[in-house]
């Protein structure tokens, strides 16, 4: 039912072709289906549909799409030194899982391997994000071996 409703294509004079049936519905139509098919649904495969719409539709906003990840990395700033997990990475930053305590400027110094690299990778970079689940760090040059 989830690819059905996903699979809407050619969008062009107020009709819709319908890709599993192929015929021509007006607009009107494709909204009554939609709604009928969502009313149908348990709330499970609403909250499914809802998240794959969100990630269908949302355009990337990054300069540098990022990969989950799950690496070691030891940081250490002027304030602490600690080690926990990059939970993913590009090559523009990282979101740290953490819960030590970290502000939006602080610098902070990174170490750590990806499995392209045959050596550990030092990178400097800014915090620009502090959550309940960690932190979001920008890197300050960006890297060429993510």
């Amino acid at each position: 039912m989830i690819k059905n409703i996903l699979h809407l294509k050619n969008i062009k004079n107020k009709a819709f072709l319908m890709e599993n049936k192929g015929t021509r519905l007006s607009r009107y139509e494709v909204q009554a289906r939609l709604i009928r098919m969502i009313m149908e649904m348990s709330d499970s495969e609403r909250k499914e549909l809802l998240n794959k719409w969100e990630q269908y539709r949302r355009p990337e906003m990054r300069k540098y799409p990022r990969k989950p990840a799950f690496i070691p990395v030891d940081c250490s700033s002027f304030e602490a030194c600690f080690t926990d997990f990059i939970q993913d990475i590009s090559s523009g930053g990282v979101f740290i899982q953490t819960d030590g305590n970290f502000f939006v400027s602080q610098q902070i110094t990174l170490t750590f391997t990806i499995p392209k690299a045959k050596e550990d990778i030092t990178v400097s970079g800014e915090v620009v994000r502090v959550g309940t689940q960690g932190i979001g760090v920008k890197f300050n040059e960006p890297l060429t071996t993510v």
